[in-house]
Order: structure tokens, then sequence, then C-alpha cells
């Protein structure tokens, strides 16, 4: 009985310290196949939880519009509206990140962006606690695949395999699952800046 009270203490303590961490570090999410093989991912050097390709020849200014296609779901939630609700805000913040007049085209000279998401693991810090989940900092995490090609039958210009872990304690309503949907919008962003290298990534702010 003592050592049952002792442990609630040690978790009441960790939740609010912040101090327990899991060991090591965990992998990436692993990819799915989603991103056709003919792509050579490179782990990018400012973030190890991203693997980029970019084409040599991608001139994005020679598309006028992006149709965003319908994002697939390759993990099953509890959740179910949960399951249903990501992957339209995947698509939503695609649509806003790269800026371009939306289209439902699939013609060569229309960009064609696929994303998937591959990973969704909400915040739950009380449950983490002394665990070995695959996750850094015992929160949840988030993985995606997005690539985009020159009409939906042309080669691949770019692509994005992207692994966004949770840090911290989210407080509040969505609390299990706001830092899924901030990454969402990270990886949204982050792939606008790989079609766009002017841009900057959030976390070079």
């Amino acid at each position: 009985m003592f050592q049952q009270i002792n442990n609630i203490f040690i978790i009441a303590l960790c939740v609010s310290l912040g101090a327990c961490k899991s060991s090591g570090l965990a992998p990436d999410v692993p990819l799915t196949g989603f991103i056709p093989s003919t792509v050579t991912l490179t782990q990018a050097s400012d973030d190890t939880n991203r693997q980029t390709f970019r084409a040599p020849t991608l001139d994005i200014a020679k598309f006028t519009s992006a149709n965003v296609m319908k994002t697939q779901m390759k993990v099953k939630l509890d959740d179910l509206k949960r399951e249903e609700a990501l992957p339209r805000e995947l698509r939503s913040n695609l649509q806003q990140f790269v800026g371009m007049p939306t289209s439902d085209g699939t013609a060569a000279g229309t960009l064609v962006i696929h994303a998937a998401i591959t990973g969704a693991r909400p915040d739950n810090p009380l449950i983490d606690l002394g665990t070995n989940q695959p996750t850094r900092g015992d929160g949840g995490y988030t993985g995606v695949e997005i690539f985009a090609t020159d009409g939906m039958s042309g080669p691949v210009v770019a692509a994005m395999a992207r692994t966004v872990y949770s840090h911290k304690l989210t407080l509040g309503s969505n609390a299990a699952w706001a830092r899924t949907e901030k990454a969402l919008q990270i990886a949204a962003e982050e792939f606008a800046k790989l079609l766009k290298p002017g841009l900057q990534f959030p976390q070079d702010r």
C-alpha cells in the first residue's frame, strides 16, 4: 500500500515539474511506402526528424494552380471523429500554406499534392509517464508523408517525410489533440518551404 502511494506521489511530482523523461531518442515514424520508391529522401541537417527531396529542375513559377488531393489516413484511432477530421485539417493547411489557386485539374502543369498521416498519438502525460512508448518527452507524436507531382502522373518534384513530437503538457478541452493539430500546421508550412526555398521553416524564426 505504501509503495502504491509512493508511486502516485512520484507521478504527480513528475507531472508538476515536467522532470520525468523517457530514456533515449525514439526513431521517426517508419515510412509506409506512400511516397514513391523512386524518390530518394535525404535527412535534413537542421532537423533529424525531417527527410526531404526536391527535384533540381523544380521551378514553382511554372505552376499556376495546385490540386491538393484528399489526405489519406494510414493510422487507426480510437476517436473516429478525429480520424476523419485530421486528414481534412492537413489538406486545408496545405492549401493555405502552399498559397496557390486551388484546382481540380490533374494534367501536366498543375501541381498535384498527395499527403498521408502515417502516425498520430495524442498527448496523455499521466499515462505516458513511466512507459516505454515510442515518443520523446513523454508526449504524443504525429507522422506525415507528402509529395507533389507535375500533374497526376508526372514526375515527383518534391517530397517530405516528417515526424513531429510533443514535448510539453497541453491544457484545455482539446488538450490531447492540440499539439497534433499544431503538428499538421508545421508539416504543411515546411512542405510549402520545400516548394519555395525563400520561405523559412517555422522553427527558424
